[in-house]
């Protein structure tokens, strides 16, 4: 135990005695850059420090002015300790036209070290003051003059000392140096030219001393720093050149009319080369001089011009010293027949976030121009695109106008010679792609016991950020892991199955392009117990069965259409077309008395029971009342006791009388009695008959040469209508007759009392 505590004590005291030395480690060699001399000043020396060097280390330096070139202490030796933490270190000096030697070290606790000495000559290393600049303007649109001189004494090193011009352009930031020797007994001073006209410049002026060749020094001179910042316009000039044209093309009007707008760029200022005073726009039809149609100040010129005719049109820009050259468009008629514009490949690709590389393939043709025009995607009513001219003969730009990332674009190329356009090509593509900036929305189609139909609208296309590549659907079931299914850019709705009936479903959309992925809010859907498109698809078979049934019916019900129409609807026969002299002659009398072959032509042979074959068998009513045809009924009179009275019967076709009494067998058939009315005429008991005619304005006998029948009853028609009935009744105080029925045929009973059908049939009158 005691021999372990000794060797570990040991080893404290040894790394004790070790620590100090591997803190201070010895400076590599140490070795100055470079000294400088300042004109009634100091010498100055620049050193670069070991990295592994101890931070307490200093830096001594030691200067001692020497008689020739170094070979002899002239001075007594002056030395400068750096501050920590500095690099250089000056020395105050009387006499800058004398040698030096000089050396540096470096010293810590332990160690010590010295660089190289140096032989420099005072002027050999001399830094100057800055020049003061005395005077500078603009004598030329081109050019400006300038002087200075130096301070102090430093003025008698004038001739001998080179001078730097260094001038910019305000709108810039790169600088122009010109390097200039003054002249022997000549103040120092200037005159640059090649500088843009009316443009605005800063100028200033260093100077560095030249030493004789003869002076054996190491080191060079120092430029002084730079002079002060002076300011000069340069004077203004005619426009180097036209500003760049283009033009928009209506359609045409009803009046053979079409809208031109000429548009163009402004002139840059180093092409403006001074203020824009106006802009003057000329038109020239072919063969004719051109005709002024623009004066303006504006960036455009609207015209009403004829559809059908061609035009080029030149453009300049005039200020307070000239006019510029011409800027040459030819717009081609409407109808123009000629070739249409080649096609150009046009291939765009991003370049940054706010810019579009546009590449195609040269041409080498004269006078050589394109034009490219291009705007955001979907277009929008009114929106103005932008325009860019691009001179001479190349491959590719870069366009950054009104150019954003994330956004599709509409690209397209226009390429002229002499201003007539002989190419074209278009295409669309996205600037610099970004996750979407939004994600579609589900929707919830239908829920099933395990299935769940999601849709989805696409998205628009400005918030796409780029081409839509795929979408992803992710669902979580309760109790199980999330699932997930990527589809196809080009889908819309999708069919989750396989889920568990009656769950809670969470489910969200993901939409991804080239640049990221944007995922939209969470959807909660909770599945059906129960089956629903089973009871749709049992309903559904009941509904197509019952049509199906209800088909067939109809079917039934149309091939036997006629034997229900039968039954349901009877045909009627229409009372408008009936008329009793398409089937009976112009004059009728039916004699029942005399035998057929005693009848005059003008009677109706007919026997009673030639009439009875027409009438339907019926069994006697008990009723006072007789239905006939279950539609028609005729009253029994009270007063048939009091005298035999003759009943009226009509028949389809016939009207006949008959005596009471007279025995009468019916047939076995009845036949309805269609359209019948009773009336009531009243005659005296010597005209006991019934009588109808044409007239129907009074009743007529029989001709005076018949002889009476034997029942003494007589029945006479002739063209027997509705209306000539109306009239009979009307004129001798008979019942109205309704007007339901306008052909009725109408009994008429002497005496005047109504008779019944019983009478017909044999039945006994019944008296109230």
């Amino acid at each position: 135990m005691l021999c372990t505590f000794r060797m570990w004590w040991t080893l404290v005291w040894i790394m004790a005695l070790l620590s100090p030395i591997s803190c201070s480690v010895a400076p590599r060699e140490l070795k100055m850059q470079y000294c400088v001399s300042f004109w009634a000043g100091n010498i100055s020396c620049y050193w670069d420090p070991a990295q592994e060097t101890d931070p307490l280390t200093t830096y001594t330096l030691h200067i001692t002015e020497e008689a020739g070139l170094c070979r002899q202490d002239f001075g007594k030796a002056r030395s400068c300790v750096a501050t920590h933490g500095e690099q250089s270190c000056g020395i105050p000096v009387d006499n800058l036209f004398a040698f030096y030697k000089v050396m540096l070290t470096a010293e810590n606790q332990l160690v010590q070290a010295s660089s190289k000495e140096k032989c420099v000559h005072g002027m050999s290393i001399v830094k100057l003051s800055p020049p003061e600049v005395t005077s500078l303007t603009a004598n030329q649109s081109h050019c400006f003059q300038l002087a200075w001189h130096l301070s102090g004494e430093e003025a008698l090193l004038e001739a001998e000392a080179q001078y730097q011009i260094g001038y910019r352009n305000l709108a810039e930031t790169s600088w122009t140096q010109v390097n200039f020797t003054a002249i022997e007994n000549m103040p120092p001073s200037a005159n640059i030219c090649g500088v843009f006209p009316f443009t605005n410049y800063s100028v200033r002026v260093r100077t560095k001393y030249l030493p004789s060749s003869s002076l054996q020094s190491e080191g060079t001179p120092s430029w002084s720093d730079w002079s002060a910042e002076r300011f000069v316009r340069t004077l203004p000039a005619a426009p180097s050149r036209g500003p760049y044209l283009w033009r928009k093309i209506g359609p045409p009007g009803a009046d053979g009319k079409r809208e031109i707008v000429l548009i163009w760029k402004p002139l840059k200022p180093k092409e403006a080369n001074g203020v824009i005073l106006a802009y003057s726009l000329h038109s020239q039809k072919e063969g004719q001089s051109a005709t002024p149609q623009c004066i303006t100040q504006d960036l455009q010129c609207r015209l009403l011009l004829w559809a059908g005719e061609g035009f080029t049109f030149f453009l300049t820009a005039s200020n307070s010293v000239g006019t510029s050259p011409p800027t040459k468009l030819v717009v081609s008629p409407s109808d123009d027949q000629a070739a249409p514009p080649a096609q150009l490949l046009l291939l765009v690709s991003p370049a940054g976030d706010h810019g579009l590389l546009l590449q195609w393939m040269s041409h080498q043709l004269p006078r050589m121009s394109y034009v490219f025009e291009w705007g955001r995607l979907p277009r929008k009513l009114g929106d103005e695109h932008p325009w860019h001219y691009h001179p001479g003969s190349t491959d590719h730009v870069v366009i950054t106008e009104a150019i954003e990332a994330g956004f599709l674009y509409n690209v397209e190329i226009f390429a002229l010679t002499d201003g007539h356009v002989w190419g074209f090509g278009s295409t669309t593509a996205f600037s610099k792609q970004i996750a979407p900036r939004s994600a579609p929305m589900l929707n919830v189609v239908h829920i099933w016991k395990s299935q769940v139909e999601l849709q989805w609208d696409p998205i628009p296309l400005e918030e796409q950020g780029g081409e839509i590549q795929n979408y992803t659907i992710c669902y979580t079931e309760e109790g199980k892991d999330e699932q997930s299914v990527v589809l196809d850019s080009s889908a819309h709705h999708y069919l989750l199955e396989g889920l568990a009936p009656g769950v809670l479903i969470q489910t969200y959309i993901t939409a991804t392009n080239d640049a990221g992925s944007t995922s939209g809010g969470v959807l909660s859907i909770r599945t059906r117990n129960d089956d629903y498109m089973e009871a749709k698809v049992l309903l559904s078979a009941v509904c197509v069965g019952f049509l199906l049934l209800l088909f067939i019916g109809t079917l039934v019900c149309l091939c036997k259409l006629q034997v229900l129409q039968n039954y349901l609807w009877p045909q009627i026969p229409d009372p408008a077309k009936s008329n009793l002299a398409l089937w009976a002659p112009q004059r009728m009398r039916l004699d029942f008395s005399a035998p057929p072959e005693k009848q005059s032509p003008d009677y109706l042979g007919l026997t009673i029971g030639d009439l009875l074959q027409v009438l339907p068998s019926k069994e006697e009513d008990p009723d006072p009342k007789v239905l006939i045809g279950n539609q028609w009924r005729a009253e029994t009179p009270r007063t048939w006791h009091e005298y035999p009275q003759p009943t009226p019967v009509i028949g389809k076709k016939a009207l006949f009388w008959k005596e009471r009494g007279l025995p009468l067998e019916l047939p076995e058939t009845w036949s309805e009695v269609e359209y019948a009315q009773v009336v009531q005429k009243d005659f005296s008991p010597e005209e006991s008959r019934v009588c109808l005619n044409g007239s129907l304005s009074k009743c007529q006998n029989p001709p005076s040469s018949r002889p009476a029948p034997k029942f003494g009853q007589e029945v006479w028609l002739q063209n027997l209508t509705y209306e000539a009935l109306v009239d009979v009744m009307s004129h001798n105080g008979g019942r109205e007759v309704p007007r339901e029925f306008p052909l009725l045929v109408s009994l008429a009973a002497v005496g005047g009392d109504w008779w019944g059908l019983e009478d017909l049939l044999g039945s006994s009158p019944k008296h109230p």
